[in-house]
């Protein structure tokens, strides 16, 4: 990539701060504030996305305005600048034939299971495959959450998971999220209808901080989720834009 000079003044107790920095790395001084200002620009956008696609459904291969939903998921993860996607795919070995090894721009790497125990045991297995915060995708929904947003809030909210969150006109027949402020409280699962706490449902996209490897003691997400949410640890991200579950 060509590269521009540029001047800089700074502190010069910064600028020592630099220098040992660099000194630690192997680095010079100019190579040393790049390396820092690329790690802050990466850290403000979503460079890693993770899709649950594993079900023995393969509800994500389901076609949708003639095309599988996963393409559709895929593509919108390239709108959002993702780089790289890890496929959680179970059994579902077609999904690698289908795509290959990138789509729309994106790295495309591929976890498959012999004998598939849930969303939180698959999430397990890329612990060492990604990098500071990442987002997490239902491979059978589609819709179009501004990650970067997401993100934003997710640092404000000092937490583990952020979720996002849709309105739906019948929520008795998903888990509907308790909300104060941005914080998850927790879920009524299939409330009666009138007996609501909201209209809130899990509309399938997370962002996750990595020391989120540390909480997957169950196999299924939703109970991590629940988890956190009775620890203040679950914020809520309201998304009012389009949503689509191949199953409804």
């Amino acid at each position: 990539m060509p590269k521009k000079r540029v001047s800089l003044t700074l502190e010069e107790e910064l600028v020592e701060k630099i220098d040992e920095e660099a000194s630690g790395k192997g680095l010079n001084r100019s190579q040393m504030v790049e390396d820092l200002v690329d790690g802050y620009f990466r850290g403000k956008s979503v460079d890693t996305a993770v899709v649950l696609c594993g079900d023995e459904e393969n509800r994500s291969m389901e076609e949708y305005e003639g095309k599988p939903v996963l393409e559709h998921v895929l593509e919108h993860l390239s709108d959002e600048g993702v780089n790289r996607v890890v496929l959680l795919a179970g059994r579902n070995e077609g999904i690698e034939e289908y795509f290959g090894s990138s789509s729309s721009g994106m790295a495309l790497d591929y976890v498959f299971e012999e004998d598939p125990r849930g969303t939180a045991a698959a999430l397990r297995t890329v612990e060492d495959a990604v990098e500071g915060m990442f987002a997490v995708l239902n491979g059978h929904v589609i819709s179009d959450v501004d990650l970067n947003e997401m993100m934003s809030l997710h640092r404000e909210e000092d937490v583990l998971a952020t979720m996002a969150l849709t309105t739906v006109e019948d929520p008795s027949k998903y888990g509907v999220a308790r909300l104060k402020g941005s914080r998850i409280l927790g879920f009524e699962e299939k409330p009666e209808p009138g007996k609501e706490p909201s209209r809130l449902i899990n509309a399938g996209t997370y962002v996750l901080d990595p020391e989120i490897f540390d909480r997957l003691d169950s196999d299924s997400l939703e109970d991590v989720f629940e988890q956190l949410a009775s620890e203040r640890s679950l914020a809520g991200y309201i998304y009012g834009g389009g949503w689509m579950d191949i199953d409804d």
